[in-house]
């Protein structure tokens, strides 16, 4: 079984020597310790600030105060509704303060450069941190690598949270979509796995870790993962490109063009090389 390593007190560039250039996950211990948010966003202060603010859930309407107080009675049986993939930066801009500035260990990333500044929108997530909140018992629905193609950081905020992650090594054994949804397993729950329906997944190699509040996870693009709440949880996601993963990005990215916008995908790939020379240069 492999395991990830924890680590403390590394600097941001011999992380990235050891781990990011070697394409090896990591939990980071600290690394967010000067983010305001840590302290800050309690259920409480969502509560108070936004509890009236209403948001759409898997086609459900409910109060963000309703999606909390469901939260942190949430349990097994009766798992609340998962806040998830909201573009903090779009939803709540008043509270990017409250993680700033970037983690180090986060930079460099490509998508941060004003030339890539279309994909970060309410359509894309190219660069922006995403905020997630559930309740204990609460799974994300599906086992996926992530769009854009790049690596990717989580951030644990508050509570804890159990992350299940596959190697790319894996990816012939998790059965993935075809079409635009080829970075998504068909497997619809691999904790419980139908093996005459999917028999290759016994060769996989699960991996499990918890985060608690104060960690991050690093993983390098192309590594599948889903998460599972173990109490009331918060937490941000961020993917990052840069020059230990461009090649993995525009790739990813010229396959997803193509399944979506078919004859067009040439401008978008051109724009894509273009935009990388300028953030490399910067």
């Amino acid at each position: 079984m492999f395991e990830l390593q924890r680590i403390n007190g590394l600097k941001p560039e011999e992380f990235r020597s050891e781990y990011v250039a070697k394409r090896k996950p990591v939990i980071l211990e600290n690394a967010i310790a000067h983010w305001k948010a840590v302290e800050k966003w309690t259920p409480e202060f969502w509560i108070k600030e936004y509890g009236g603010k209403k948001v759409e859930i898997d086609n459900k309407h409910y109060t963000l105060g309703e999606v909390i107080t469901l939260a942190l009675s949430s349990d097994e049986n009766n798992p609340a509704p998962y806040y998830r993939n909201i573009r903090i930066a779009l939803e709540y801009p008043e509270l990017v303060s409250d993680f700033s500035p970037e983690s180090e260990f986060c930079l460099p990333n490509y998508f941060l450069h004003k030339v890539f500044s279309p994909l970060r929108t309410s359509l894309f997530a190219y660069g922006q941190n995403e905020l997630f909140i559930g309740g204990r018992g609460r799974s994300f629905p599906y086992l996926h690598y992530d769009v854009p193609g790049a690596d990717t950081f989580i951030h644990q905020i508050a509570g804890e949270k159990e992350l299940i992650l596959f190697s790319p090594d894996d990816s012939k054994y998790l059965y993935p979509k075809t079409g635009a949804e080829f970075n998504v397993s068909s497997i619809p729950d691999v904790e419980n796995v139908d093996l005459e329906k999917f028999p290759l997944f016994r060769n996989a190699n699960k991996i499990k870790v918890t985060l608690k509040a104060g960690d991050s996870i690093y993983f390098p693009s192309g590594w599948w993962h889903t998460a599972k709440m173990l109490s009331f949880s918060i937490s941000l996601g961020i993917d990052v490109a840069n020059q230990y993963n461009w090649k993995t990005v525009e790739g990813f990215l010229n396959k997803k063009a193509k399944a979506k916008l078919s004859v067009l995908s040439p401008v978008f790939l051109m724009y894509l090389k273009a935009g990388k020379k300028l953030a490399e240069s910067n």
